[in-house]
């Protein structure tokens, strides 16, 4: 066999890995999802809300009015 064939050989086989990998993430999703095992996979990543941001109390500029 040629590299070239070989090459091919190679890429054909890994596009049907591949297609197989998405094909079953596609289908696994709601079976996990249905066992309950999801929430457990989501829960691992603990979510933190984004601190809020401080506001300064500012004092009344000096100089009166008019």
């Amino acid at each position: 066999m040629a590299l070239k064939d070989l090459a091919t050989l190679y890429g054909r086989v890994a596009l049907v890995v591949l297609a197989f990998a998405f094909v079953a993430g596609i289908i696994a999703g709601p079976v996990l999802q249905k066992a309950g095992l999801r929430s457990s996979v989501t829960a691992a990543q603990d979510h933190v809300p984004a601190p809020e941001p401080i506001r300064a109390k500012t004092a009344p500029a000096s100089g009166g009015q008019g």
